[in-house]
């Protein structure tokens, strides 16, 4: 009796140390059970959503403050389900005919129609794995060369191929990714193909850049495998990294592995912001001499994160997802059901950093599912997109923030 009670005893506090340390975390943080989600209502701005079918699953934006030109990444909701790894869509065929598009709008005329003048930048120069222009974008980010020229690093999520060019079943593969660099000439309906990077045992997942400049950046891969079972179990055991790669094309891990890394950003002070889609952290992280990367902070939010976006004067905008459960309902079925977003808004403050929700849908009703935010300091708007929902969402201010 004695030793079945001693094994009673280490099997409780084995269960305590396991809710403790891991299942509280994804019970509380993680699917939100219990969170307060807060009604749009609450919040100092009136939003709208602004519908157009070349306007869905937006999965990520960029703000020229300087030009007022607002660049948005779109696949297009049907072709984005069907083709998507990190979400498990690997049917190419369903790919967007004519491919994604980078989607120009004009932030200060809003226009009659409410759709800021938008236009698509066309690719020249970029022959994709199956012959023809079309590219598979997920996250993105760009960098002001001149008072006239952006680059475009651009992650392309390209179907895998044969030698004919003939597309092959992914659910084997996953996808043959790339990292494609455009330059743009602000202004223009073009942008011109620079350089391609493939490295696909150092980029085998990429969600997103961050341009450390001189032509290299930094990208997180989302996951640990393209496909199988390891790679639906990375939510517990973890998977995918940063890699750091240089201007000539060669790539290298740069830090340990993470769970869920997702849309990494350059703050205006340098460091590297690495949000996680599972464990609600930001790591912070400093690019040593040897190009690889040293945790100097964590940022804990206690909410699944996406993209994060950094305004003029240096604060962090992130997209979170306060209701897993209904996440998941939308994802499923994006035309169907509506989820709870969150945007957080994270500023430097004594040291430290100091987290707070810069707007908030608890019913979806106008924001859903958003996956990325952008600030405009000048006018106060705030800019959001999404994976999968079809639409993007422009929030007007009507006060202050708090």
């Amino acid at each position: 009796m004695a030793s079945l009670l001693t094994v009673f005893s280490i099997l409780v506090a084995l269960a305590g140390g396991l809710y403790q340390f891991a299942l509280k975390a994804i019970i509380f943080d993680t699917y939100g059970i219990g969170r307060v989600i807060q009604p749009i209502e609450d919040f100092p701005y009136a939003c709208r959503r602004i519908t157009h079918e070349r306007l869905q699953a937006c999965e990520d934006i960029w703000l020229d403050d300087e030009a007022r030109v607002l660049y948005a990444a779109c696949t297009g909701t049907e072709h984005r389900l069907a083709w998507n790894q990190a979400m498990g869509g690997l049917n190419a065929s369903g790919r967007r005919p004519g491919g994604a598009e980078i989607i120009a709008l004009d932030i200060d005329k809003p226009g009659a129609d409410g759709l800021f003048g938008m236009r698509a930048i066309k690719p020249q120069g970029y022959v994709g794995a199956t012959g023809d222009e079309s590219l598979d974008t997920v996250g993105f980010d760009a960098q002001i060369v001149d008072e006239s020229t952006i680059h475009l690093y651009i992650v392309n999520q390209r179907p895998p191929v044969d030698a004919n060019k003939e597309i092959i079943d992914a659910a084997l593969s996953g996808a043959n990714s790339t990292i494609e660099v455009f330059e743009l000439k602000r202004g223009a309906t073009e942008m011109k193909h620079l350089r391609t990077i493939w490295s696909p045992d150092q980029v085998w997942s990429p969600n997103r850049v961050a341009i450390i400049g001189d032509g290299a950046f930094v990208v997180t891969n989302d996951h640990g495998a393209k496909v199988g079972l390891r790679k639906e179990l990375e939510p517990i055991i973890g998977g995918g990294n940063v890699a750091y790669c240089a201007a000539s094309g060669e790539c290298h891990a740069a830090s340990p592995t993470l769970k869920f890394p997702n849309g990494v950003a350059r703050g205006k002070d340098g460091l590297i912001y690495v949000p996680s889609s599972v464990d609600g952290t930001i790591r912070v992280f400093e690019i040593q001499q040897d190009k690889r990367l040293k945790q100097v902070d964590v940022i804990h939010t206690k909410h699944p994160l996406d993209n994060i976006g950094i305004d003029a004067s240096g604060d962090i905008y992130v997209a979170g997802f306060p209701d897993l459960r209904k996440m998941m309902k939308a994802i499923a079925k994006p035309f169907e059901h509506d989820a709870p977003a969150t945007i957080l808004r994270i500023k430097k403050s004594n040291g430290g950093y100091q987290v707070g929700k810069a707007v908030e849908d608890a019913e979806g009703k106008i924001i859903s599912g958003a996956t990325t935010a952008r600030y405009d300091v000048k006018t106060g708007k705030l800019f959001l997109g999404a994976a999968l929902s079809p639409f993007l969402v422009v929030c007007n201010p009507v006060r202050s923030p708090e």
